[in-house]
């Protein structure tokens, strides 16, 4: 006899109880209903450039094209929805028809980046596939990849 016919066979409400017991713990695991802190929920810009990064590394293995423009970034939306929601609310810019590459001077040329990174610094896409965060001078530094 298994442990749990055991304890069923013992007193119908002391199974009931553990199963009531472990129902409310398993309810309680869940991190709580208390407010979030908008600083940690949901994702960030830098998460719609590693979406991008995931985007063109299919681009550089040949299973995806690059996108020219935000029509075509919008038909690969659902494949890369942080990505593109970034990209269409503005807070990350892509360079169109921009893809990874290697080479010497592929660690400063950027594909993507967040908005604000020119005036108040922010994460940049290089197009060696290095995510980074960069102060805006660091930024002026820095020149967009060409397509």
């Amino acid at each position: 006899m298994t442990s749990v016919s055991a304890a069923r066979s013992r007193s119908p409400w002391s199974f009931a109880a553990l199963v009531t017991a472990m129902a409310i713990a398993a309810a309680g695991c869940g991190g709580g209903g208390g407010p979030k802190d908008p600083a940690t929920a949901g994702p960030k810009p830098n998460d719609g450039l590693q979406d991008l990064k995931t985007l063109l590394d299919a681009v550089k293995s040949g299973q995806q094209k690059a996108p020219k423009s935000a029509a075509e970034m919008a038909a690969i939306e659902p494949m890369f929805p942080a990505a593109g929601a970034f990209i269409q609310n503005g807070s990350i810019e892509y360079v169109w028809g921009t893809s990874l590459a290697s080479g010497p001077d592929a660690g400063k040329r950027m594909v993507g980046f967040e908005t604000k990174a020119a005036k108040e610094g922010g994460f940049v896409l290089l197009q060696d596939g290095t995510l980074r965060e960069v102060s805006a001078a660091e930024f002026g530094g820095l020149e967009k990849a060409k397509p």
